[in-house]
């Protein structure tokens, strides 16, 4: 097993992918409050409307803490992590080499459980990478916490349960990836499963008058009670429970198949 992590360690430090992806979530952390930063000067400037009101409302509130709580719950840390994830393992496929892994011997489930785990590790990387930056480049922009509303146990608290949310993402994109195996395929639904089910859960519920929160136990729609810095005290043990859920079923799901699939 412990060779077998530093064979895909190994792979992980060749792998532009993950190089592009990790620089990836650091400049959009940087670009997405740069880029409200100067849509809220531009409209204050304006001096009247509802642009007017939305930006002073805006810069208000606007720091550090609060680029967190704005723009964790959007999910785009998660997508560029499947990517990464699909394009990582579908290459392993593509090249033979899980195949000439599993030729040696190699148990099928100590297969798995290592890529999980390294796809993990650079999984919580970008999440780590992507957070500092909003963090950083808000306190820049705005201030840490001029109003004073987040304390040091919350922010922790986001952190870690970001980063536990990843890993759980991660748990998932492993199993469609070593499923699929494609990677255009593997992209797509892992685009899919990051962005756009959590949305589509709440329409349906919408239509259908359903009156239980779908999206509650979808790990996507988890996100956003674990953004803020001061998150529901309700929300956040189930939230947790529903990422760890959702993992420990990819995982298991994960393995079942990749034993029975042959590997070509």
């Amino acid at each position: 097993m412990l060779n077998l992590i530093k064979t895909d360690f190994y792979k992980l430090e060749r792998s532009k992918a993950f190089w592009i992806c990790t620089v990836l979530c650091l400049v959009l952390g940087i670009v997405m409050v740069a880029a409200i930063h100067a849509e809220t000067q531009i409209d204050l400037q304006s001096g009247a409307g509802r642009d007017y009101e939305s930006a002073a409302a805006t810069a208000a509130q606007a720091s550090g803490v609060w680029a967190l709580s704005q723009f964790l719950p959007m999910g785009i840390s998660a997508l560029v992590v499947g990517i990464f994830i699909a394009v990582f393992i579908s290459a392993e496929f593509s090249y033979g080499t899980i195949k000439n892994t599993l030729s040696r011997g190699a148990d099928r489930t100590k297969v798995f459980l290592s890529k999980f785990i390294v796809c993990g590790i650079a999984a919580v990387i970008m999440q780590i990478l992507f957070i500092v930056a909003l963090l950083v480049t808000g306190s820049i922009v705005w201030g840490y916490d001029p109003h004073g509303i987040a304390s040091f146990g919350g922010l922790i608290g986001v952190i870690l349960s970001q980063l536990f949310v990843i890993i759980g993402f991660s748990a998932l994109f492993t199993f469609i990836s070593t499923s699929i195996r494609a990677n255009g395929g593997s992209i797509a639904v892992n685009i899919l499963c990051s962005t756009v089910i959590s949305s589509l859960f709440s329409a349906l519920a919408l239509l259908f008058g359903i009156k239980i929160a779908v999206n509650d136990y979808w790990i996507g729609g988890v996100v956003s009670k674990l953004a803020s810095v001061a998150p529901a005290s309700r929300g956040v043990a189930p939230g947790l429970i529903v990422a760890a859920a959702l993992g420990v079923l990819a995982l298991l799901a994960g393995i079942t198949l990749f034993k029975k699939q042959d590997v070509k």
